[in-house]
């Protein structure tokens, strides 16, 4: 499972103290087109009806755009379309905006135990100028490059940490508050025969599949054939499919 949780303040000051939201994206269908069941937590408010974010493809686009989709269906109405964005509630003369100095929002991998877990990513929104509601997201995570945000303006009449976490997300992947990305097509590499063996050229694999397959072999004891360079390397296509549908 990933979990997303968000936190008032900097990276420097995490912990479980500041978490204001948390968002658990599992599993409801593995596969190389998967479907999450996704719940959103608020501190109190408590947790929102589950979601489901279907025919997501695995293994082929930043976890930030699938956690950017995830808030998008938690904090949509009920029977809104997948890829559809909330409405922001616009502040107005009788209600000013809302806004937060800083918010820091965390990626990890949780076991199926429970016990542990690995750091896969990290976004910090912040404001651009003091008590102002122009801010500026940067995200980065294990596999992909960092990003920034252009500055985006987000004033609604409430706040809801999630919320603009998402905006900053969206703002760094589409540039715009208010919409998604397009969403990512399920990126398989050509195949090829060598040596009556169907294989892959894993220096053709896009980030993070190829990261991702290369740890998975090693985690099984596994290598590329001797006399490759990894990245040049070729591995069984049954391999690679074996991976794009159930590593984890």
């Amino acid at each position: 499972m990933l979990q997303v949780s968000i936190h008032a303040g900097p990276p420097r000051s995490v912990s479980r103290f500041n978490r204001t939201d948390w968002l658990d994206i599992g599993y409801s269908r593995l596969g190389p087109m998967a479907d999450y069941k996704v719940v959103l937590f608020r501190r109190g408010l408590g947790a929102e009806a589950p979601v489901t974010l279907t025919d997501y493809p695995r293994w082929s686009a930043s976890l930030w755009d699938l956690t950017a989709r995830a808030l998008a269906c938690a904090l949509s109405p009920a029977g809104s379309a997948v890829d559809h964005v909330p409405a922001i509630e616009p502040a107005t003369a009788k209600q000013p905006c809302a806004f937060a100095e800083c918010l820091t929002a965390v990626i990890r991998h949780v076991p199926e135990d429970g016990a542990g877990g690995r750091l896969l990513g990290q976004a910090v929104v912040r404001q651009t100028v003091d008590r102002g509601t122009v801010y500026r997201a940067n995200f980065d995570e294990d596999v992909g490059p960092a990003r920034q945000s252009e500055p985006f303006d987000f004033s609604p009449a409430w706040l809801s940490p999630a919320e603009l976490v998402l905006r900053g997300l969206l703002a760094g992947l589409s540039g715009s508050v208010v919409s998604l990305a397009p969403r990512p097509a399920l990126k398989v590499p050509p195949f090829f025969t060598v040596n009556d063996q169907r294989v892959v050229r894993v220096g053709d694999l896009h980030e993070p599949a190829r990261t991702g397959f290369l740890r998975w072999l090693r985690r099984r004891g596994q290598s590329l054939p001797s006399g490759t360079v990894s990245e040049d390397g070729f591995a069984a296509e049954a391999d690679f499919a074996h991976f794009l549908a159930y590593a984890i």
